[in-house]
C-alpha cells in the first residue's frame, strides 16, 4: 500500500475521532442543523445538549402575562456547562424573585412543537408513555416547578408540580402520558416554569435529557 496514501488514511481517522469526541453531535454541530426526526424515535429528546424540537429550536419565552416575573431577573441558559448529567451542555434557569412581584407570578418558556405561534404537532401515533427528564437545583420557599404538556384548544393534556424536594443532585422523573391516542393537537412539546405561592426568592433549576418514552 502506498506509503502516502497509509499516512493520509491515518490523520483522516484521527481527525474523525478527535472530531467525534469534542461534539456529542459533531455533525449537527458543523452544520448548524438540527437532527432531523423524520417518525417517532424512541427515545425522542426533546433537549439533550441542546433543543431537538419537531418546529423551531427557539424556545418560546412567555411575556405577555401580567403575572410573568420581569426577565430582567431570569437568566436561562441552554448550553450551560455546569456539571450536566449527560453530554456537555444542560438547561439552566434562575429567577430572582423579591417582594415586588406580584401573588402566583411566575416565569417560564416553552419548548416548541412547530415552526408558528398557533401550530400543532400529533402526537396520537407516537406510542409514547412518559415524558422523563433529569432535574436538579435549589428552590426557595413558596415556590414551585411546574411542567406542562399544553394542547391547542386550551388546557393542558399533562400539568404537574413536583411537590417533592428538588436538590443539589440529580434525580429522573417520569410522567405518564394520559390516553396518547388522543393528543393529535399539542400547541407547545412542553412548557416549563417556576410558579410563586407567595413572596419569594424564587430559585435555580437545571434540566437535561427531556424526552418522550415507550416505556
Amino acid at each position: 500500500m502506498n506509503k502516502r496514501f497509509v499516512t493520509l488514511l491515518s490523520f483522516c481517522l484521527l481527525f474523525m475521532i478527535f472530531f467525534t469526541a469534542c461534539e456529542r453531535y459533531p455533525v449537527r454541530a458543523l452544520l448548524g442543523l438540527p437532527k432531523p426526526i423524520d417518525s417517532w424515535p424512541d427515545p425522542w429528546y426533546i433537549y439533550d445538549d441542546e433543543i431537538n424540537t419537531k418546529g423551531s429550536l427557539a424556545p418560546y419565552r412567555w411575556e405577555d402575562d401580567p403575572y410573568c416575573a420581569d426577565w430582567n431577573k431570569v437568566k436561562l441558559d441552554f448550553a450551560c456547562k455546569d456539571h450536566p448529567k449527560n453530554g456537555r451542555k444542560c438547561i439552566q434557569f434562575t429567577w430572582v424573585g423579591n417582594v415586588n412581584d406580584p401573588d402566583k407570578s411566575f416565569f417560564g418558556f416553552g419548548l416548541m412543537a412547530t415552526e408558528y405561534m398557533g401550530g400543532i404537532v400529533n402526537l396520537s401515533d407516537s406510542g409514547y408513555t412518559n415524558l422523563k427528564f433529569w432535574i436538579r437545583g435549589n428552590i426557595y420557599t413558596n415556590c414551585t416547578f411546574r411542567i406542562e404538556i399544553p394542547k391547542k384548544s386550551g388546557g393542558y393534556w399533562v400539568r404537574r408540580d413536583l411537590d417533592v424536594e428538588i436538590t443539589g443532585n440529580w434525580k429522573e422523573y417520569a410522567i405518564s402520558l394520559p390516553d396518547i391516542e388522543e393528543m393529535s393537537e399539542i400547541e407547545y412539546d412542553i412548557s416549563i416554569a417556576l410558579i410563586a405561592n407567595g413572596i419569594t426568592n424564587g430559585g435555580t433549576v437545571y434540566l437535561d435529557d427531556i424526552r418522550f418514552t415507550r416505556n
